[in-house]
């Protein structure tokens, strides 16, 4: 999961330089395809199947992480919205995670687990906080990406874990449904509103699209061993690789705040992930599931 997010989070700075002359939908439907053709490479490769079992369970994961992708890349590519800023409010995913999860996959969310996720979102906030603003519609997208993502998430943590009642499908099927759906829904708003990105820019759309699909694969290879609230909170070790890429490659400057803030957040994971492995060791099981 810390691999997908270190991923991601290439994903988006790539997604906000390719932004300079490509349209956001011609990024968002780049990294659906180039994720879809990962998936299939992988599977051939393997042997895994490329058919999900669960159909149902299968649509409803794509359609809701294409309304993420949507609002992802729409957020991304708005010069309105600092890429830090993106960053924090797409961080508020594992919260809604962490209240959703007792009721959609009925696993309860223990009270450390709370904790956590409080200390890593105050680090969050103080990340990004400081320059942020509620008042546009880059800034809404973000948070409608945060809560469909958590919504695909749960749905991805019921399919990988046999919950669907037809057994575990692969993560390659998982990615491969999922990037086809979205690539298809970003087909139509190319045929609208694409524009030849200049040469360089193509280079960080292919490059976005490549990390994507890879994070894709690592994270939902992911989500069939832990409980999605714990995978959810790790997260946050990608919005402060975001911060980073911004610094170094956007100009945005991060105050002292915003440091002490991605202490917080970088402190908070490691703690999770240390209370995880304690707690919810690995079985030959759900290593059978991978």
């Amino acid at each position: 999961m810390t691999f997908a997010n270190v991923l991601f989070a290439t994903m988006a700075i790539a997604a906000r330089l390719a932004s300079r002359s490509a349209h956001w939908s011609t990024i968002a439907g780049s990294r659906a395809l180039i994720g879809a053709l990962v998936a299939l490479s992988v599977a051939l490769v393997r042997g895994a199947p490329i058919v999900a079992r669960s159909r149902g369970l299968s649509w409803a994961r794509s359609l809701l992480g294409t309304v993420s992708m949507l609002t992802t890349f729409y957020a991304l590519g708005s010069a309105e919205l600092a890429l830090g800023d993106a960053s924090t409010l797409f961080a508020t995913s594992p919260l809604f995670i962490a209240i959703l999860s007792p009721w959609i996959l009925k696993e309860p969310t223990e009270r450390s687990v709370w904790a956590i996720l409080i200390v890593a979102f105050v680090g969050v906030a103080m990340v990004a906080g400081p320059h942020l603003s509620f008042g546009s519609l880059p800034a809404a997208s973000s948070l409608t990406a945060a809560l469909f993502s958590a919504l695909a998430m749960m749905f991805l943590r019921k399919m990988r874990s046999g919950k669907g009642g037809v057994g575990a499908d692969g993560a390659e099927a998982i990615a491969l449904h999922f990037g086809l759906v979205a690539f298809s829904v970003f087909f139509c708003f190319n045929l609208r509103y694409f524009r030849n990105p200049s040469p360089v820019d193509w280079f960080f759309v292919v490059g976005a699209g490549l990390a994507g699909g890879i994070a894709q694969l690592a994270m939902t290879r992911a989500y069939a061993l832990v409980e999605a609230a714990r995978l959810g909170a790790i997260s946050y070790v990608g919005t402060v690789l975001s911060l980073a890429g911004a610094f170094l490659l956007l100009d945005e400057r991060p105050s002292l705040v915003q440091l002490l803030g991605a202490a917080l957040v970088i402190g908070a994971g490691t703690v999770l992930a240390w209370t995880s492995a304690r707690s919810h060791p690995t079985s030959p099981a759900s290593l059978r599931a991978t």
